[in-house]
Parts: structure tokens; C-alpha cells; sequence
């Protein structure tokens, strides 16, 4: 009986922990809108523990002191952590907003002026300050085929070619 409860207590402790650290980034080409417009899923909890290195306080991202003052935050942290090169050529995208949903967070960017993609190189240092296994998976859709990098600490940035 008592390495059955020891046993379950071991369980529910280590299902709680967060063994992974993982974000996705979908980046989908628009034809019509000749643009990319991208989507960052990332974990709450480990987003705000970025965040609280990143800006220096503690930060409850869905009870926020400030919402105005925790969206600047947020849009600075992203924009900061992620780039994109489309044929050589470094392109700003344009901070869209997030949404909360149930355990993580999604952030939106819209990059406009794209026309076609020779060549796509992605920079996503997103979380890797505050983890070291932090992963973080892009899946790019570009004329109806899905490519994708796996982006670690030791290989932030990966191109991907469509010649």
C-alpha cells in the first residue's frame, strides 16, 4: 500500500513538471495578401518565466498589473527573439496581438511584401535564454508543401531553400 501511494505521488509530481521545452511557429505564405503571417503557440508558464528574466519583474501574462504594459512586453520579446530573411533580405513583420488559450499562449505577426520565396532563413531564439532544452519547431507552408526546422540553442537559425 505504501509504494502504491509513493508510487502515484511520484506519477502526478512528474506528470506536473514540464519536461519539455518546446514552442511551434507556423509560417504560412499568402498568395492574395503577399505576405507570411505567423503564428507562435508557445507554453504560458514558460512564457512568463521568460518574460520575468526578460523584463525583470514577475508578470502574471492572463492577471496582469497592466495589460498595456504587458503587451508592450510581449510584442518587444517577440519581435526581438524572431527573424525572418526572405531571399537575403532581412523583412519586418508587424506584431498582430495574442490570445490566450487554456495553457498557452499565441502570438501573431504579419510580414508583408513577399511575392515569392527563393530562400527562407528564420532566426527563433524565442525561450532559449531561460531553458536549455528549449526546442523550437517551425513549420513553414509555402505553395501547399510544408517544410520544417528544429531550432535549439546550439542552431538558432536554419534556411530553407525552394530552387
Amino acid at each position: 500500500m505504501m509504494i502504491g501511494t509513493i508510487f502515484w505521488l511520484l506519477a502526478t509530481f512528474n506528470y506536473d513538471l514540464h519536461p519539455y521545452h518546446v514552442s511551434v511557429c507556423d509560417v504560412e505564405f499568402s498568395s492574395v495578401n503577399k505576405a507570411l503571417q505567423i503564428t507562435h503557440h508557445i507554453f504560458l508558464d514558460d512564457f512568463e518565466e521568460a518574460l520575468t528574466q526578460y523584463g525583470g519583474n514577475s508578470l502574471d501574462i492572463i492577471n496582469p498589473a497592466s495589460k498595456l504594459e504587458r503587451d508592450a512586453l510581449i510584442k518587444k520579446y517577440i519581435m526581438e527573439n524572431f527573424e525572418v530573411f526572405v531571399n537575403g533580405k532581412i523583412k519586418e513583420g508587424e506584431y498582430l496581438g495574442h490570445e490566450l488559450e487554456d495553457d498557452a499562449i499565441y502570438c501573431y505577426i504579419n510580414v508583408p511584401g513577399v511575392r515569392k520565396i527563393k530562400e527562407i532563413k528564420i532566426t527563433n531564439s524565442i525561450l532559449m535564454s531561460k531553458f536549455e532544452d528549449q526546442v523550437n519547431l517551425v513549420h513553414i507552408n509555402y505553395q501547399q508543401k510544408v517544410r520544417s526546422m528544429k531550432l535549439t540553442r546550439q542552431m538558432r537559425t536554419d534556411v530553407i531553400s525552394y530552387e
